[in-house]
């Protein structure tokens, strides 16, 4: 590498980092199967509660606690998720990203399996609650990952790749249990669709050992080496022989991490330290206010609420699997604004959209629900699909993106971990609560979600920031935190005040010496 290399010719903004690396994205690729394994696990429920074999086999068509039973299928789920997360974060640091998906890719297979042999209802319930304690790692650990290797260039698009197939896997699970739905074969129509829950799970199992750590895992843990040759391998580009972006990204994150281990670490720090408490509450509101906008209580109840509006049973799954299709196209369109629109006011406009739905689907249902008026009801299945039009395109993705760069990398697993709790804590009240409140209130139990996203419009727009574009060490700066290298203005300041230019192997000195200015007591 040339001695002389010049820090105003690698900007992030400006280098030859534009393209995306084939490698990089393959690999992200690949880790989705993940996303593919939450998606199908945490939709199946919703087909699996329209087939009549599965109903009469548990008695659910004619125990008079059929709605408690669904709603705890959901809830136990989502509980299980809920303490997934957690226990992901903590997996994570210690043993690093790959390890800690892989553990949680096995016990979704265990989950999975039990689902699938389940000869009770008890045993299905504890089934479904060891399948969310391995689903909710795997929606977690995912992006979290996938944040860590991604340029910052294209970090949108890429870690919205996760949204994208969580949709996949809603669609898979959707249609399979559509076709599934006329197989008269008894326990077929409903084991074989929760069996194919293992199909994806086993996939990321065989090979996520085998695709390179985070750089910034590595680095974090001492092993220098290994971080430079993956972020190398990640970031290789044919206009950039010399690796120089790689290799200033590297000098950054050794920087950083560096100045971070100075910094409070632990679980409570998250919430005494005012940055970093800021970040948990917005991180956790990100995800619950995406979920309590009720997009999974549209998915998953799908079927029974267009048999409110006197669909057959074969037209709801169809209408569920329709509205699944859509969210799939709308998800694309998300990964692919994230890196162009920002993530602050294309979750806003996500969020207003949803309101509008929402209310739309209250008029309809309180004038038409009951009725034979064909129209008005095919008017209230418009605006459950205008919901997911405005969920998928600005919400879905841009969620999780936000939520996982928004913490410092010592951090980021517990805090990414606390972010994710938010989306499982706002599906668990709300697909516990729904099969009651649709049954004693109906159409006015949307406005709890009316009322709760319409309050949270004002709270992204007012208190969020954007994180377009950044690298992930200097996002810190939009919460108070200290920097120690800035590419656009710390490097060019340091590179250009040698007569003869720094040497970019060099930098680790100049911005440690600089790093121990910025630390705080």
């Amino acid at each position: 590498m040339s001695s002389t290399m010049k820090a105003e010719s690698i900007h992030h903004s400006d280098g030859p980092q534009k393209k995306l690396n084939r490698f990089n994205t393959l690999i992200i690729a690949f880790a989705t199967f993940g996303s593919i394994t939450y998606g199908y696990c945490a939709s199946i429920i919703g087909t699996t509660l329209g087939q009549p074999s599965f109903l009469s086999y548990f008695r659910l068509d004619t125990a008079p606690n059929a709605a408690a039973l669904s709603g705890a299928m959901n809830g136990l789920f989502q509980a299980g998720g809920l303490l997934g997360v957690l226990a992901a974060g903590v997996v994570a640091d210690k043993y690093g990203r790959c390890k800690a998906i892989f553990y949680a890719t096995l016990i979704t297979i265990i989950g999975a399996a039990l689902q699938t042999g389940s000869v009770h209802i008890a045993m299905f319930l504890v089934a479904r609650f060891i399948t969310g304690l391995g689903v909710g790692g795997l929606v977690m650990l995912v992006p979290l990952w996938q944040s860590e290797v991604a340029p910052p260039h294209s970090r949108g698009l890429l870690v919205g790749l996760h949204g994208v197939s969580i949709l996949i896997g809603y669609n898979l699970s959707t249609w399979i249990g559509y076709g599934f739905f006329f197989v008269s074969a008894g326990g077929a129509q409903w084991r074989i669709p929760l069996a194919i829950q293992m199909v994806p799970a086993i996939i990321l199992a065989c090979g996520i050992l085998s695709i390179p750590e985070s750089p910034r895992w590595l680095v974090e843990n001492g092993q220098l080496a290994k971080a430079e040759a993956v972020l190398v391998r990640i970031h290789q580009d044919v206009s950039d022989v010399d690796n120089t972006f790689a290799t200033l990204e590297f000098r950054q994150i050794e920087s950083q991490l560096a100045f971070e281990k100075t910094l409070p670490s632990s679980w409570k720090s998250i919430f005494t330290v005012p940055q970093y408490r800021k970040r948990a509450w917005m991180g956790m509101l990100t995800l619950f206010a995406g979920q309590f906008t009720g997009t999974l209580v549209i998915n998953n109840y799908g079927p029974t609420l267009y048999g409110s509006l006197g669909y057959a049973p074969a037209d709801r799954l169809l209408l569920t699997a329709g509205w699944i299709t859509e969210g799939l196209f709308a998800n694309v369109l998300n990964a692919i604004l994230l890196d162009r629109v920002g993530r602050k006011w294309l979750m806003t406009v996500g969020l207003a959209g949803c309101v509008v739905a929402l209310v739309g689907e209250c008029i309809m249902l309180a004038l038409f629900e009951g009725t034979s008026n064909k129209a008005g009801q095919s008017a209230a299945v418009f605006f459950l699909y205008l919901h997911l039009a405005f969920y998928g395109s600005c919400l879905d993705a841009s969620t999780y993106v936000f939520a996982s760069e928004i913490w410092p990398t010592h951090l980021r697993a517990k805090g990414f971990a606390i972010s994710v709790s938010g989306l499982f804590l706002g599906s668990l009240i709300l697909l516990v609560a729904a099969p009651t409140g649709f049954a004693n209130i109906g159409w006015k139990f949307y406005l709890v979600m009316v009322v709760v996203t319409f309050i949270n419009i004002f709270v992204f727009a007012i208190f969020f920031p954007e994180t377009k574009g950044l690298p992930l060490e200097e996002i810190a700066a939009r919460f108070g935190d200290e920097v120690t290298v800035h590419f656009s203005s710390d490097l060019e300041q340091n590179f250009n005040s040698e007569p003869s230019g720094v040497a970019v192997r060099d930098a680790p000195e100049i911005v440690g010496e600089k790093a121990q200015t910025h630390i705080k007591t």
